[in-house]
């Protein structure tokens, strides 16, 4: 029984020691992309451009995509409210089968 004990503990350790090695590859991970985001601001600054340079060009980049994207949903809009009126067409010629269905069989 006490070896059961021994062998459990032995493997719980080791499930522990994989949880923190994974851990550790995680923040280590973490480190790297934050070491390279901070890169990306200090190559702003070592270009030589002025800082005002790289803000008109991310405005224009920004204004650019924002255009895109609001061109994009104003036909997803339009693609919705077809739809819509399709379905309340569906809906209509529905009701209307079903009053034509339900009239033939009190007929019937």
């Amino acid at each position: 029984m006490a070896k059961g004990l021994e062998e459990e503990y032995i493997l719980n350790l080791q499930r522990q020691i994989v949880l923190m090695e994974h851990e550790v590859k995680f923040l280590k991970e973490k480190e790297v992309d934050q070491k390279n985001s901070a890169a990306g601001y200090e190559t702003l600054l070592r270009d030589g451009i002025p800082l005002n340079e790289h803000f008109l060009a991310l405005k224009g980049k920004f204004n650019n995509e924002k255009k895109v994207l609001e061109k994009n949903y104003k036909i997803l809009e339009e693609e919705i409210k077809k739809e819509e009126t399709a379905n309340r067409t569906r809906k209509n010629k529905i009701d209307i089968l079903r009053r034509e269905y339900d009239d033939i069989r009190d007929q019937l």
